[in-house]
């Protein structure tokens, strides 16, 4: 019994000098850090996915993108455009 136990320590001694428990922790903890990153990229892409089959199938969804993205109007719309409060509209002289 003594003589398993001590063997069994001597293995384990040799295979953390080795390194090889330090490599299966390091994989291990790659492997959920890229399982945590394979899920929100697969919920990206639902979500793109999402937004082709609106655009396929809807012309309204392409106007809104374009009015919201590139900050287009239809010929109809008004457009008000309001000075930062921030901002001076005045220019500056340079000497």
């Amino acid at each position: 019994m003594r003589v398993g136990i001590m063997a069994a320590l001597v293995a384990f001694a040799g295979l953390l000098a080795q390194g090889t428990l330090i490599d299966l922790w390091n994989l291990n903890s790659e492997k959920w850090n890229l399982n945590q990153r394979y899920s929100v990229t697969t919920k990206a892409n639902e979500d793109l996915q999402s937004k082709i089959d609106q655009a396929r199938s809807s012309d309204k969804f392409i106007g809104r993108q374009a009015r919201e993205k590139l900050d287009l109007v239809k010929d109809d719309e008004l457009v008000f455009i309001f000075e930062n409060e921030g901002s001076s509209m005045t220019p500056t002289a340079k000497r």
